[in-house]
C-alpha cells in the first residue's frame, strides 16, 4: 500500500512542474506602456517648473531686498495721488505732526544712534579734505546750479518755473549720511573720512542750506519769466525760526542719539541689528514723501507740471551729478598731462586714490532726509501742494545718485585696485587707514556678541540707514 501511494506521488509530481527563477523573472519582464512613459515626462516637467519657480521667487526676492526703497517711493506716490486726505496737511492722521514731526524726529534719533562717535572723533584732524569736500557740496554745487537756473530763465526754456526753484533748492542741501558711506566702502575708499563728512555735511546743513535758500530766493523769483509766476516760493525767510524748528526736529534728537550711542554702545548696536533701525528709518522716509505728494495733488499744484517737465529735470540732474563728480575727481586728483614733470608741492596736495573716492560720493550727492523737512520748514506758511513740486527734482536726484553711483563703484572699485596693484610693484606698503582698522575691529566685536543668527541689513536697507 506505501509502494502505491509513492508511485502515485512520484507520479503526481512529475506532472507537476515548479518554474525556475529564470522562468519567473522571464514572466516578469514587460515592456514599458506609452501611459509610464507620459507619466515620467510629465514627473520631470513638474520638476523643472518646480525648480523654476523656486528661481524665480528667489530671483524676486532679492530683486525686492535690494530696490524696496525704490518701490516703496512708488507705492507712496501712488497713495498719495488715490486718496490724498488721508495723509495731506489737516488730513485724517494730521500729518503737519504725526509726520512732519514725528517721522522727522525718528529718522534723526535713528542718525543719532547710527553715527559711529569714535571713528568719527579719529578722523576729525584732517581739515583740509573734510574743508574740501564740504566746499564743493555746500558752495561751488549751489552756486554754480543756481547761475545755471538764471541763465535758463533768461533764455525762457520751456521748463515749470517752480522745479527749476526745487532743482536750486536741491543743490543747496548738505550730502547723504548714508549711501555715500555705503558706497565709499563699496568702492574701496576711505569709508571713515566719508563717514565723517557725512555727518558734518548733516549738521552744517541746519544753519547753511536755509541761508543759501534765503540768499537764493529773491533773485529767482525776479528772474522767472512774466508769463509764470513762482509767486508760491517767494515772501521772505523767517531764518531764525527755521532755525528753531530745524533744532528740534533734526538736531536735537541726533545730539540725543549721539549721547546714547557713546555711553551704550554695545546695546545700542545690537538694538539697530535686532529692531531693523535702518528699515524703520526708510519707511519713515516714505511716509515724508507720501504726506508731501498728498498736499500736492490735493492743492492740484502738479496740473501745471508736464511730463515733458519731469524728464528735462530728470536729465538735468544726471548731468549735473556726473559734472560734480568729475569737478571732485579733477580737485582731489589735480592732474596734468604726462608730458609735464610734476612738482613736489602738486604731488603733496594730491589725494590718495582711496580718499578720491570719499571727496567723489560725499561731494556730489544730495540728502532727502534733510531736503525734505527743510523745504516743509521753509514753505510752511504758503500753499502746501507747493512743497510736493518743489521736492521732486530733489527726490529725482537722490533715485539717480543712487543708480549713478553704483554704477562708478565698480569703475572706481578697479580703479583703486589698480593704484593698490601699483604700490605693491613699487614695494610701497598698501595705505590702510587707522579709522578703518577701528571701523572692522568696531564691527567685528560687536558681531561676536550679536551671533550668527542676527538679521543683517539689506544692501538697499544700507543705502538708507538714516535717510538716505
Amino acid at each position: 500500500m506505501n509502494e502505491s501511494r509513492l508511485k502515485t506521488n512520484s507520479s503526481f509530481a512529475s506532472e507537476v512542474t515548479i518554474p525556475s527563477p529564470q522562468q519567473h523573472r522571464k514572466k516578469n519582464n514587460y515592456t514599458p506602456s506609452v501611459y509610464t512613459e507620459k507619466s515620467a515626462t510629465i514627473a520631470a516637467d513638474q520638476t523643472k517648473f518646480k525648480a523654476f519657480l523656486i528661481s524665480a521667487r528667489s530671483v524676486s526676492w532679492a530683486l525686492f531686498v535690494k530696490y524696496w526703497f525704490l518701490l516703496g517711493l512708488l507705492v507712496a506716490i501712488v497713495l498719495a495721488i488715490l486718496f490724498p486726505n488721508v495723509a495731506r496737511k489737516g488730513g485724517y492722521i494730521r500729518a503737519e505732526w504725526t509726520i512732519k514731526w514725528g517721522a522727522v524726529v525718528i529718522i534723526f534719533l535713528i542718525s543719532g544712534l547710527s553715527l559711529r562717535t569714535k571713528i568719527l572723533a579719529e578722523t576729525l584732524l584732517r581739515v583740509r579734505l573734510h574743508f574740501l569736500i564740504q566746499f564743493i557740496n555746500l558752495i561751488i554745487i549751489p552756486f554754480t546750479v543756481f547761475g545755471l537756473v538764471l541763465l535758463f530763465f533768461k533764455l525762457h526754456m520751456n521748463i515749470n518755473s517752480l522745479l527749476l526753484v526745487g532743482v536750486v533748492i536741491a543743490a543747496s542741501t548738505p550730502t547723504t549720511v548714508s549711501s555715500n558711506v555705503v558706497m565709499t566702502k563699496n568702492a574701496k575708499g576711505n569709508e571713515a573720512s566719508a563717514l565723517m563728512n557725512a555727518a558734518l555735511g548733516n549738521v552744517l546743513g541746519i544753519f547753511v542750506s536755509p541761508a543759501l535758500v534765503s540768499v537764493f530766493q529773491d533773485p529767482l523769483v525776479h528772474a522767472t519769466p512774466e508769463d509764470e509766476s513762482t509767486a508760491e516760493a517767494s515772501g521772505g525767510v523767517d531764518f531764525v525760526q527755521v532755525l528753531k524748528q530745524l533744532g528740534a526736529t533734526v538736531l536735537a534728537p541726533l545730539v540725543i542719539g549721539q549721547i546714547i550711542q557713546w555711553f551704550f554702545t554695545e546695546p545700542v548696536a545690537k538694538f539697530k541689528v535686532k529692531c531693523r533701525l535702518s528699515d524703520v528709518s526708510s519707511l519713515m522716509l516714505l511716509t515724508m514723501v507720501w504726506s508731501v505728494f498728498s498736499d500736492a495733488v490735493y492743492s492740484g499744484s502738479f496740473a501745471a507740471v508736464k511730463p515733458k517737465d519731469i524728464i528735462a529735470v530728470a536729465i538735468m540732474n544726471a548731468g549735473f551729478y556726473t559734472l560734480f563728480s568729475l569737478l571732485c575727481l579733477f580737485l582731489a586728483r589735480l592732474p596734468l598731462p604726462r608730458w609735464i614733470n610734476t612738482p613736489t608741492w602738486l604731488k603733496n596736495l594730491r589725494y590718495s586714490r582711496e580718499d578720491t573716492v570719499a571727496i567723489m560720493y560725499c561731494g556730489a550727492t544730495k540728502t532727502v532726509a534733510m531736503g525734505v523737512p527743510l523745504i516743509n520748514v521753509l514753505y510752511q506758511n504758503g500753499d502746501p501742494g507747493t512743497i510736493g513740486v518743489l521736492s521732486t527734482p530733489l527726490l529725482l536726484y537722490h533715485v539717480e545718485q543712487l543708480i549713478l553711483g553704483n554704477i562708478e563703484v565698480e569703475l572706481l572699485k578697479k580703479w583703486v585696485s589698480r593704484g593698490q596693484k601699483k604700490r605693491e610693484q613699487q614695494g610701497a606698503p598698501i595705505v590702510r587707514d587707522e579709522e578703518e582698522n577701528a571701523y572692522d575691529s568696531e564691527v567685528t566685536h560687536v558681531a561676536s556678541h550679536i551671533g550668527p543668527h542676527s538679521h543683517s541689513p539689506s544692501p538697499l536697507s544700507q543705502l538708507h540707514y538714516y535717510e538716505k
